[in-house]
């Protein structure tokens, strides 16, 4: 465990608790139930009690947060650490939480606004995010593959993914359907980067 990152792990998860003093701020006026699931349309078909979304959420996130903070740090032990890199995947679950998070309120207070776009938006946000950061890795998880051949395939996967985070944002501009194009789509994106992976790790 010598190589956990404790600080900014501490940092993230305290970052990731300080929205239940919003939630408990605005606790008198938040009804009894709240809707933590919206369907295509951004109709929500899935509620929780008040109590789970202000405090139970915000501490699942920090469960995940660990676990991806562990995952990231044991991979940068292994395969050297990229200190920026590593700082932007710790973030996002710190990003995304805060941005749920509030959304999920401010529906609850009766915010007039869509949440299909506010979580198209944050999925394109944070599939250019990753993107963008790929072709900056020199390996391959697992893989015992050449630094150039894992640069390759993974400029490649970032490009692919970046023009699916752009897809998605468009998508929140269109009519519904549009946003579920674009999942379908993550499915050949999926296929064609997997393959492209394969055969241009077998060369």
């Amino acid at each position: 465990m010598k190589y956990f990152k404790w600080k900014i792990w501490l940092i993230t998860s305290v970052v990731c608790l300080l929205p239940i003093l919003l939630g408990l701020a605005l606790w008198e006026k938040l009804p009894e139930t709240l809707a933590i699931h919206f369907n295509i349309y951004g109709e929500p078909d899935n509620f929780a009690s008040k109590g789970f979304v202000v405090f139970g959420l915000p501490f699942l996130m920090v469960v995940l947060q660990t676990v991806g903070c562990f995952v990231n740090d044991i991979n940068a032990h292994k395969y050297g650490e990229k200190s920026k890199i590593d700082r932007v995947i710790k973030w996002l679950v710190t990003f995304v939480t805060l941005a749920l998070y509030v959304a999920t309120l401010g529906y609850g207070l009766g915010w007039n606004f869509d949440m299909r776009k506010v979580a198209g938006v944050l999925v394109a946000a944070i599939l250019m995010v990753i993107g963008n950061y790929l072709p900056k890795f020199d390996y391959i998880k697992n893989y015992d593959l050449s630094t150039e051949k894992a640069k390759k395939i993974n400029r490649f996967i970032g490009f692919a993914t970046v023009i699916m985070g752009v897809l998605f944002l468009i998508s929140v501009f269109l009519p519904p359907i549009w946003t579920v194009v674009c999942l379908i789509l993550l499915i050949p994106y999926a296929i064609i980067s997997a393959i492209y992976g394969i055969v241009e790790g077998r060369k």
